[in-house]
């Protein structure tokens, strides 16, 4: 990533502005929620995923994929974060990006799908991951058979745990 610097006062309520140069690099936009550390003597903030690090949820999906044999992603607003057949951690590209932030749901289409340097084509099955916060994800179920059901019960089965989580 390139080095962008600012220096930025805090005002008397203890807000700082993050320069929209930055923003727009990270994706982040008025409503996002952030995620503030402190790591030795440094505030290191994050755009703020409840999906992110959630192991259950990803240990659920790896057992579906496991059982029943299932191509699956599963991605935040921005990258994959767990997939059997896309690197996880890609960034997601333009297209996918759209689609995942307008809660696009799609059933048995034939399309492909560009995951960094990866093509998927095939018939897959999509559909938005939904809280409090909106739309903060999709999952994507590429199956002949079942895939819109699977993906249906991926689905709640996230947003349950989310939930009470």
């Amino acid at each position: 990533m390139d080095n962008i610097n600012f220096v930025k006062n805090i005002d008397n309520l203890g807000r700082v502005v993050i320069p929209m140069d930055i923003r727009r690099k990270l994706n982040i936009s008025t409503g996002d929620a952030i995620s503030i550390s402190i790591i030795d003597n440094n505030i290191l903030l994050s755009k703020y995923s409840s999906l992110e690090n959630n192991n259950k949820i990803i240990d659920i999906i790896k057992s579906f994929v496991e059982e029943f044999d299932l191509k699956v992603v599963y991605m935040n607003k921005d990258r994959v974060l767990f997939s059997n057949v896309v690197n996880i951690g890609v960034n997601l590209n333009k297209d996918v990006f759209e689609l995942v932030k307008n809660g696009n749901t799609f059933k048995g289409d034939s399309r492909e799908f560009l995951f960094g340097e990866v093509k998927l084509k095939g018939n897959y099955n999509m559909l938005p991951i939904v809280n409090h916060e909106g739309i903060i994800g999709s999952i994507i179920v590429f199956s002949e058979n079942n895939g819109f059901d699977f993906c249906k019960l991926l689905n709640k089965i996230i947003s349950l745990e989310l939930t009470i989580s």
